[in-house]
């Protein structure tokens, strides 16, 4: 053995690193800021970081994010970007567009330094098409709704280093999040194995307000802050806790995650005459912002739809999505022609468990229906949901219809796959086995109807597909409908006369 490889293979052993012998030093981003120091609205922000080895480099912030399909541009809400060596010396920089900074004599970097804006002050009445509030940050005294995505960036080409990020605090805030974290009096540490894991994670701070949920495979908690001052996370949670039992119960007792978090930002509202909620999902929590009044009850029936909707979405596109979502890309992002599946599919999901646990009547389901069905119409009827899906930035004005025309898609094919299984086989068995047979691996966006068709043993959905996802057709409901024994007249679902013992049978697998 040469000397070189011996000392190589010593060095080794013992754990001394590259550096030590004038080598690179791996890359770490080390973000830290003071809420404490709120001034002008806007957060001071510092980034420490060495050991590039380009000339050049672009930090950038997110153009958008998952879960949403319209441009945020949070690069809009920074200012006073600078950066800086070791010896405290600024380096040359140039804004080259909306989001990103280059950055010359990259070797150098030691630290960037910035401020942040928030993006909204209250959360109200007041709403744009593609502005989402769920995915943006707001500050404020007494509360702080943190999105990662919108204080920190990343060093194009370098996402997958390690992230440790530390927050000063006023001692009364607590920091509720499923990001790893050491909670003291004074400040906050947390980290990340990357950027996407940091993007996952919303921070609430603001005054306690948390009740944990213990059930068997997961712990939930439920953090709130209410702009009236009061604690409602004790009365959410009584309500949420039945919800997660019977989508466990839904699911096969057999729960995505064995943690998570609902986040809930409550806006006081003076009357009932317009009550807005906007959730975004993450893979171990959910941003809820609510506008209504302080009333439980009220709060209670809108949080429903919005938690139950968002907790699904660890089904899908968290544990089943395509390479364009793994490997996503913030601020050119490539998108999937799968949202018949990732939202259409979890809105269905979101109407079906509550008629199939028998926490709804049928009645109560079937007026859900009549609802998307006459909102569908409202939207684009030549547009296909997989074009839509591919070019949602393009097609704002009918991204809606994902919730609507997306929902019923799945409605018809959970029909469909029940009839041709004799009841035994639906969509969400279908679900189920797409996630056990991918493994927690992307699937091809090209091959995911061929995977579909062939774990259904349906060849008949090949049909399916081509004239209600990729095509345009008018969707079959009175026809499926009418083999579980339902008519549709005037918009409104009704049973037929003398239902034969087929078509009964099929109704009750289907909502039984």
């Amino acid at each position: 053995m040469k000397i070189t490889t011996l000392l190589i293979s010593i060095l080794a052993f013992f754990g001394i690193t590259q550096s030590t012998y004038g080598q690179t030093k791996p890359i770490k981003y080390s973000y830290e800021t003071s809420l404490k120091k709120l001034s002008d609205d806007k957060l001071a922000v510092r980034l420490k970081i060495t050991g590039f080895s380009e000339d050049t480099l672009t930090y950038c912030f997110p153009k958008i994010i998952p879960g949403i399909y319209g441009a945020m541009n949070f690069g809009q809400y920074i200012s006073a970007f600078e950066v800086f060596d070791k010896k405290g010396n600024k380096l040359k920089t140039e804004k080259t567009d909306l989001n990103s900074w280059k950055i010359y004599d990259a070797k150098r970097i030691s630290r960037v330094s910035y401020l942040v804006d928030d993006a909204w002050e209250a959360f109200d009445e007041n709403m744009k098409n593609g502005f989402y509030r769920s995915a943006a940050s707001s500050f404020s005294d007494s509360s702080f709704v943190i999105t990662p995505n919108s204080l920190f960036g990343y060093f194009r080409g370098h996402v997958n280093h390690p992230i440790e990020l530390t927050i000063q605090k006023g001692i009364n805030l607590y920091p509720a999040t499923s990001l790893r974290k050491t909670v003291k009096p004074n400040q906050d540490f947390f980290d990340a194995d990357n950027y996407h894991q940091l993007v996952d994670n919303p921070i609430l701070y603001a005054l306690p307000d948390t009740t944990m949920i213990h059930l068997p495979g997961i712990s939930v908690e439920v953090a709130c802050h209410s702009t009236s001052g009061k604690p409602i996370s004790k009365d959410i949670a009584e309500y949420i806790r039945p919800l997660l039992i019977n989508q466990a119960k839904y699911l096969n007792n057999k729960l995505p995650v064995d943690h998570y978090t609902f986040l809930i930002y409550h806006s006081l509202a003076s009357n009932r005459t317009h009550l807005i909620g906007d959730g975004l999902e993450h893979s171990n929590s959910t941003l809820i912002l609510l506008y209504m009044p302080l009333d439980i009850e009220t709060i209670r029936q809108n949080i429903y739809g919005i938690a139950s909707h968002e907790f699904f979405h660890t089904l899908m596109p968290l544990g089943l999505h395509s390479y364009e979502i793994e490997n996503y890309d913030y601020n050119d992002p490539k998108f999937s022609k799968h949202l018949w599946l990732y939202e259409g599919m979890t809105e269905y999901f979101t109407m079906h468990m509550p008629v199939k646990t028998g926490l709804r009547t049928e009645k109560e389901f079937f007026k859900i229906v009549e609802e998307k069905m006459a909102a569908m119409k409202q939207f684009d009827p030549n547009l296909a949901i997989s074009d839509l899906s591919l070019h949602p930035m393009e097609h704002q004005e009918d991204y809606y219809n994902v919730y609507l025309r997306g929902a019923l898609i799945n409605l018809c094919l959970d029909i469909q796959l029940r009839e041709l299984s004799g009841g035994e086989y639906g969509t969400k068995d279908l679900v189920l086995d797409l996630i056990k047979h991918y493994r927690g691996k992307p699937f091809e966006d090209n091959q995911l109807f061929k995977e579909i068709v062939n774990l259904s043993d349906s060849p008949e959905l090949e049909t399916f597909i081509a004239d209600y996802i990729k095509g345009t057709k008018e969707l079959p409901l009175e026809e499926l409908l009418l083999k579980a024994g339902l008519k549709i007249q005037n918009g409104k679902i009704t049973e037929v006369e003398n239902p034969t013992t087929e078509q009964q049978k099929l109704r009750a697998a289907w909502l039984h």
